[in-house]
């Protein structure tokens, strides 16, 4: 009912944003450069053992490819399509930003406030001696007695966050600076990024997953996603959720039983109530989709129907460092610069299960969108160093749709 309500009140443009993906081949791109880079794709996925893959490509707003290669169930012969869902990981990264973005513009948030006044009360998804963490300091102590703990799996991840003495903000976490002295170098960190949820959370009131559903699932129709509130839709996309493998030590591939008990266990160390079937869903993962329905969020991206075009700007801007430096990422997207033209991206990446991949170049209104059902899209290529021209997707996306100069090329 509450989304009914919603898109009651959406404006007719923005619930058009998904209707006008029809298949289109815009400029001198002809339908066989297209197929070249179909079999291109389906090389790649071959060469980097991915049993399924879906993949959609954009050209001005416009879908000019969204398919599947492969299979998303290997052993019952099922094929990957533009339908098939997938959980796509730190690709939920920019969503997410999106949301906290929007409670920028309300004037409910500010990028630049302490976490320790948003989150002075919060029950943080940490269970220390059995029980939740509650409030910043507190999460504070436990963080410190827990990465003292030799045999605490996500110790590391703890590393050199001076909430005890540091001012750290929104944008630290955003940015990816939170660690060592805020603001001064970027460190992947997905947990720290997913405390974004709590932040938004005690800002809006509200469970994070009605935020994501009333901010962007439900306006934009994207009805193969979780989260959902429909519960018939739910048991739909979890159904039709791709199957997830892992290569065998004989070459072949074995199905990766995602979420494995191993990654319950980890999970429910930070998260007692995670949903087993899927796992958690904070600022930093956990969403399900398809590439059609990321497109539909790419377009609404692209014609500011999200946030504003000053939001986006900066959510677009490769961040600086307090002394300067031009760090890799912005708020909530990595961002960098190739042959003068700016690349906005993100990866997603669960070791053994699944992959994924968002590239746009706004100059050139193109973006790539790529769904794995292995890790075979992320893992060889380092991506979180900030580097997308390290995955070959990308540089071959990037050859056949632009006329960005690609090292090797």
């Amino acid at each position: 009912m509450k989304a009914r309500k919603l898109l009651a009140g959406m404006s007719p443009t923005l619930l058009l944003a998904g209707c006008t993906l029809g298949s289109v081949l815009p400029g001198p791109l002809r339908k066989a450069d297209l197929r070249a880079f179909e079999s291109e794709l389906d090389a790649l996925r071959q060469e980097y053992q991915i049993p399924g893959m879906s993949v959609a490509v954009l050209l001005r707003q416009k879908a000019a490819l969204a398919r599947g290669f492969g299979y998303a169930d290997l052993e019952n012969q099922i094929p990957a399509t533009a339908d098939t869902p997938y959980n796509i990981a730190s690709c939920t990264k920019p969503i997410a930003a999106a949301v906290l973005m929007r409670l920028v513009e309300g004037g409910q948030l500010d990028l630049d406030a302490p976490l320790a006044d948003l989150l002075e009360d919060a029950l943080f998804p940490l269970r220390l001696h059995g029980e939740r963490v509650r409030g910043y300091a507190n999460m504070c102590a436990a963080m410190a007695e827990l990465a003292q703990t030799d045999d605490f799996p996500l110790a590391s991840l703890f590393a050199d966050y001076r909430c005890d003495r540091a001012r750290i903000t929104v944008r630290h976490h955003l940015t990816h600076t939170a660690q060592g002295a805020p603001g001064q170098a970027y460190r992947y960190n997905g947990f720290l990024y997913g405390w974004l949820s709590l932040v938004a959370e005690q800002t809006a009131g509200k469970p994070f997953a009605d935020l994501m559903v009333e901010t962007i699932t439900a306006p934009l129709e994207m009805t193969d996603t979780l989260p959902n509130p429909d519960p018939g839709q739910r048991e739909r996309i979890l159904a039709e959720r791709t199957q997830y493998y892992r290569v065998d030590p004989a070459g072949g591939y074995e199905r990766s039983q995602w979420p494995s008990r191993e990654f319950v266990e980890l999970i429910q160390t930070i998260d007692p109530d995670a949903a087993e079937s899927e796992g958690p869903l904070d600022a930093a993962a956990g969403i399900i989709t398809t590439v059609r329905d990321l497109a539909k969020f790419d377009v609404a991206m692209d014609r500011n129907q999200i946030v504003s075009p000053a939001s986006k700007e900066a959510m677009f801007s490769a961040a600086r460092s307090d002394s300067g430096q031009v760090l890799p990422y912005g708020l909530g997207w990595f961002v960098q610069e190739q042959d003068g033209v700016k690349l906005v991206w993100h990866y997603g990446y669960a070791p053994y299960a699944y992959s994924s991949l968002i590239l746009k170049v706004p100059e050139r209104e193109v973006t790539l969108i790529l769904l794995a059902n292995s890790d075979g899209a992320s893992a060889p290529s380092n991506l979180g160093a900030g580097n997308v021209l390290n995955s070959p997707f990308a540089a071959a996306f990037l050859r056949r749709f632009t006329d960005i100069e690609i090292p090797g090329a």
